[in-house]
């Protein structure tokens, strides 16, 4: 009881007496089962239930009124747009709103306001001010709906933000000891359908459907007597989700709940709408992990989480190629490293197995299925940031690095030897990567690491040899040269750093590299050439002193987000959309020197 009741006086305007009201629209539809949504359900404070429009079209030039029954003070229009039964999928099947006129109908003339919905699942509330006893909402316009054309609004209200005063009656009669013996019995049903869905070895259809009715509009005896108790327009704000409901439904986690819990967070503000939200994140996480994962992930990459998917989240995803022609890839959204052979086929991924997870730098994101489980145990990661290759007695072994400052080492046969973190004052977040490289100095046999303007030297063994303060700031990129001294990139130019971490200067700029780009990235091929490509498609070619430019070529005519670059036997791999791609730079100049001839 007291849940909903704070439910209830979360709410916060005025009402003098529960009026009913009444609405009428330009048409309504009879569906193909023969159920009229009529006008009135776009005022009857239920979500699961909507006025539709019956005319041919998607809507255009539609209209709904709705009749309060008597005059109000109006500050807010309150519009749910679309279906929203069964969530966000009837609302992409059916016509929503886009471009609306609302008028409020009363005193001193009309009031109107034009405005264009966004096309998502949302409560739209309009700062409107007058006196008024009816509201019209008139479409010029609508978003088409990928399976039906009839045009749905789920409810309209006013006032919802300052509702209060309004709900008053119904906040009262919570208290009551009728509506605590109320309560008591609808508490036994929703225990009831939780333990018949439990324990049934499929679930119970009938049973979730009644949780995620309650969840998403509100215990039945408390609808009934807002009907009573509150006034037309008040309705939806007066009735909160049912707590109840929606922690069965948190226990049961079938997918299948998602639509109650959608509307439950239609109803809700603040940090319970945050909470609320999140629940409803991490169901269609959870319903993405237990459909599986795909089989057929193309060779080089695609968008997603399975084992050869890559997951950016429009952040740089860093990549380095071995001896072999093989790709070890930091696969900064999934949590893991992965590598490739030669063909492009994943062979492997470091990371624990596929899971649901929040994690995201230190800040966190939305709920999503990682292809390795975020973790800060020996070979777990929290969003690595980049990967360095490292000979080693029987092959190449790697070290990575994660937006924790942890810092990680594999020998050649793929296993865990040392891990460490490094200590940093800078702030590493989401955007550009972090701005969190890892870089291996073969000479010295040293791992340098950059975390923002931080930059530190490790042995092998993890002892800390070297600690700096970047001069710049956090760079764009780093490099060892091989001619062992330190390249990082600082917007358009290239600068130098000795292994000290002492600045020693500008080594490349725009006057050899052109303009019109604003991000770039650098290696070192096999033959210890310098590689560095631009965001706009150029690919240069450098001795390893970077004093001789060999040959400069346009390599793609699309420009490239945030590149990241390996290069092996003139073939550059650079990760671009969630996908490597490969190309033949040399090729690509004898194709561009023949039609210059």
């Amino acid at each position: 009881m007291n849940a909903i009741l704070l439910g209830l006086l979360l709410s916060t305007g005025s009402a003098d007496a529960a009026t009913a009201g009444r609405a009428t629209a330009s048409s309504t539809l009879v569906d193909d089962q023969g159920t009229r949504h009529l006008p009135r359900w776009a005022m009857d404070g239920l979500l699961g239930t909507a006025w539709a429009e019956g005319d041919s079209g998607s809507g255009a030039n539609s209209w709904l009124v709705v009749d309060l029954g008597k005059t109000h003070d109006i500050k807010e229009v309150s519009i749910w747009p679309g279906n929203l039964k069964e969530g966000a999928k009837s609302f992409k099947e059916y016509a929503r709103p886009k471009t609306v006129v609302i008028e409020l109908i009363g005193q001193g003339g009309p009031v109107t306001k034009e405005l264009v919905i966004e096309d998502r699942i949302h409560r739209l509330d309009v700062p409107l001010s007058g006196k008024a006893r009816k509201v019209k909402i008139t479409i010029k316009d609508s978003y088409e709906g990928m399976v039906f054309s009839d045009l749905f609004i789920s409810e309209v209200a006013i006032n919802f933000n300052q509702s209060r005063d309004a709900i008053k009656p119904l906040i009262e009669w919570v208290r009551s000891k009728s509506a605590d013996k109320s309560h008591q019995r609808h508490e036994a049903k929703i225990r009831a359908a939780y333990d018949k869905i439990k324990a049934a070895e499929f679930g119970d259809v009938e049973s979730l459907e009644y949780l995620k009715d309650q969840a998403g509009d509100g215990p039945d005896y408390i609808r009934r007597k807002a009907l009573q108790l509150v006034d037309a327009g008040y309705l939806v704000a007066a009735i909160r989700p049912d707590v109840d409901a929606v922690d069965a439904l948190r226990k049961i986690k079938d997918p299948n709940a998602i639509p109650g819990l959608e509307r439950a967070e239609l109803r809700l503000s603040g940090d319970r709408k945050k909470e609320m939200a999140e629940y409803v994140q991490y169901y269609y996480a959870y319903q993405e992990f237990i459909g599986g994962p795909r089989r057929n992930i193309r060779y080089w990459g695609e968008p997603g989480w399975e084992l050869g998917a890559i997951r950016s989240f429009g952040e740089p995803v860093p990549l380095e190629i071995d001896v072999d022609g093989n790709v070890y890839l930091a696969d900064i959204g999934n949590n893991r490293v992965q590598r490739f052979d030669v063909d492009g086929r994943p062979e492997r991924q470091w990371g624990p197995d596929a899971g649901i997870t929040s994690e995201w730098f230190d800040v966190g994101r939305p709920f999503y299925v990682s292809g390795a489980q975020a973790g800060e145990k020996p070979g777990e990661f929290v969003t690595p940031l980049d990967v360095a290759l490292i000979p080693m007695e029987g092959g190449t072994g790697f070290a990575a690095l994660d937006a924790l400052g942890r810092v990680q080492v594999f020998d050649a046969e793929g296993r865990g030897l040392i891990g460490w973190r490094m200590e940093h004052r800078s702030e590493v977040n989401a955007g550009v990567g972090g701005e969190g490289y890892i870089a291996y100095f073969p000479k010295k046999k040293r791992i340098y690491v950059v975390m923002g303007k931080d930059l530190a030297a490790y042995t092998l063994d993890g002892e800390e040899v070297v600690r700096a303060v970047l001069d710049e700031g956090a760079p764009n990129a780093l490099e060892v040269s091989p001619k062992n001294y330190l390249l990082l990139v600082y917007g358009r130019d290239v600068v130098r750093y000795d292994v000290d971490g002492s600045r020693y200067g500008t080594v490349l700029d725009s006057k050899q590299l052109g303009t019109g780009y604003e991000d770039m990235d650098l290696t070192v091929d096999e033959k210890r050439n310098i590689w560095i490509v631009t965001d706009t498609g150029w690919a240069y070619k450098y001795d390893k002193k970077l004093k001789k430019q060999l040959w400069k070529v346009r390599f793609s005519e699309i420009d490239l987000i945030h590149p990241r670059i390996a290069v092996f036997e003139d073939y550059i791999y650079v990760v671009d959309r969630d996908r490597i791609v490969r190309l033949d730079a040399e090729q690509a100049r004898l194709d561009a020197e023949e039609s210059a001839e």
